[in-house]
């Protein structure tokens, strides 16, 4: 009976030794796993705020200036700097109320908040701190709110004024002071959703680019979630309280788990909904993911110590997705695109989440263009912007964020490896005309064969062309080549006809075949890349830009 009990307290010792001997991540895991409340499924960690409709469009700055408050010392250091026009006007850059989103865009004008002009604002340090901030805490709680704008269209400038839910107020009838736009404060999940492009490949023939993307969305949890006791209780050692019993100092992990293993918990994730616009496929094959789960703490008043109060969990991935895009090919190849990057949440509308965007996404960004490294292209302009989502079933707009890149074709290797090569052909072909009349099987022989290195050399180019319903500017240059080296050969076989019949009349024609046959060509093409510039205006790269006159 001894023998047994001692085995008994053996076989427990082992094993209890093993189970407290799991690190603290899979401590944690299986502490989450076991939980039973499941109450962490539901985003709960909202944030109050005011809001009057709109925040100030913002831009990052590596030398922004700083006014130190008690000595007036002015110090740079990178930060957010409000955006201005050429005026001093500020300008939207998020809508914050939905029935908004309508009335007012992203880069409208703001002349006036309620007779006030927001200039007068940005002078006095302080009140530019709140405005770089949230520009509702300059207003106070509950009162009516009216927006003067301008927006510029098509080079226009248009003048309105919005103050009611109705947006542009067209129906006077309509308007009470129940329907007022109001600085009311809302309640809403604010997470940072981040994403850096890191290479981007070009199919615009197949209406599709391919995108090497990195993701970062971060969701700050308060005490009101179980796992954020979970991980303090698990994650954090080697604690040291005051004699307050304030936490003063201590010590952590992080722990990373992988993608399939964080979703069976069923628990917070920072990517649920989230999803981006035009997405064709990803390449799940190559994609690399995982979930970051931390302690996160504030300090006290006075930097006595810290709360114990929140966690971060962070969702990364990397990965290569495909995305379609309308382009516009006319004025191929010296044409310019713009394609667009759009994530949004899908599952909640901007009454419930609001996405925030860090320095980084900024930072990466602006990186990306000063590499300029798009195969064929030259990156002219990049846009960080916050964009609704509108939904076509569903009700409700939904936040998001998107990059827009402006992109100009680098038309060099079109000019030189196939437009030239043409050109040449063709001034081949027109050398014929030099030829005497009576040598009539040398003249067939060189335009023939012009016509048909033409036609090969088409077949050779094919590949790199567009296949599109509609002409481009290099489809134009190709039909009035084939048109152009068919002309000398008919052009050979009249004048031998004439040649013995009527002198004067060949003589004129020859003369003027040989002053404007090739001349004409030329002018033809140039002509036509002049007319698909100036009709594709938006299209149309700063090659040929100077043919614009604005």
């Amino acid at each position: 009976m001894k023998l047994k009990f001692y085995f008994f307290i053996l076989f427990y010792l082992i094993f209890s030794t093993n189970s407290f001997s799991l690190p603290r991540c899979e401590q944690l895991y299986e502490t989450i796993y076991s939980d039973q409340k499941n109450t962490d499924v539901f985003t709960n960690s909202y944030i109050d705020q005011k809001t009057i409709g709109i925040r100030l469009l913002k831009e990052w700055n590596e030398n922004k200036e700083f006014i130190l408050t008690d000595s007036k010392t002015k110090m740079n250091f990178p930060g957010w700097d409000l955006v201005t026009n050429k005026d001093g006007y500020y300008l939207v850059g998020k809508i914050t109320k939905p029935y908004l989103s309508d009335a007012i865009k992203v880069g409208d004008v703001v002349k006036s908040i309620n007779n006030i002009d927001l200039r007068e604002f940005g002078k006095d340090l302080e009140k530019k701190e709140i405005m770089e901030n949230d520009l509702s805490d300059l207003f106070d709680e509950g009162i009516n709110i009216k927006f003067e704008l301008i927006r510029y269209i098509d080079g226009e400038k248009k003048e309105f004024t919005v103050e009611h839910e109705f947006g542009l107020d067209e129906i006077a009838e309509k308007i009470t002071d129940e329907n007022s736009i109001k600085n009311t404060v809302e309640s809403f999940d604010r997470p940072f959703i981040d994403f850096f492009i890191n290479s981007i490949k070009m199919r615009e023939i197949d209406g599709e680019f391919d995108v090497s993307i990195d993701t970062s969305f971060q969701e700050i949890i308060d005490d009101r979630y179980d796992l954020t006791r979970f991980v303090w209780d698990k994650l954090i050692f080697d604690r040291m309280y005051d004699e307050k019993n304030i936490l003063g100092n201590f010590k952590y992990e992080y722990c990373d788990f992988s993608e399939e293993r964080w979703k069976k918990l069923n628990t917070v994730d920072p990517g649920s909904g989230l999803q981006f616009n035009n997405l064709v496929k990803e390449n799940k094959q190559t994609k690399n993911s995982h979930y970051r789960i931390q302690p996160h703490w504030a300090s006290l008043d006075k930097y006595e110590g810290f709360k114990e109060d929140s966690a971060k969990i962070t969702y990364y991935s990397k990965s290569t997705k495909t995305f379609k895009n309308k382009f516009n090919l006319k004025a191929f190849p010296f044409d310019k695109q713009r394609i667009k990057i759009h994530l949004y949440q899908s599952y909640l509308d901007i009454d419930q989440f609001r996405a925030s965007v860090s320095s980084l996404s900024q930072k990466k960004i602006n990186e990306f263009k000063k590499l300029n490294n798009i195969e064929g292209w030259n990156i002219s302009n990049v846009d960080l912007q916050y964009e609704f989502y509108k939904d076509s079933i569903e009700t409700g707009d939904k936040d998001g964020i998107s990059i827009v890149l402006d992109l100009d074709r680098k038309s060099s290797y079109y000019v030189f490896k196939i437009i030239l090569p043409i050109v040449l052909i063709l001034i081949v072909c027109w050398s014929s005309i030099w030829i005497r009349p009576k040598e009539i099987e040398s003249k067939l022989t060189i335009t023939i064969v012009c016509l048909l290195s033409l036609i090969a050399y088409n077949f050779v180019i094919d590949s790199d062309l567009p296949k599109l319903e509609y002409l481009t500017i290099m489809d134009y240059i190709i039909l009035i080549s084939y048109v152009y080296a068919a002309i000398p050969n008919f052009l050979g076989i009249y004048t031998f006809n004439i040649f013995s019949k009527n002198k004067k009349h060949f003589l004129k024609i020859d003369q003027y075949s040989k002053k404007f046959g090739l001349l004409s060509y030329l002018v033809v093409v140039f002509i036509i890349i002049v007319w698909n510039s100036v009709n594709n205006i938006n299209h149309t790269n700063k090659m040929l830009s100077w043919f614009v006159l604005n």
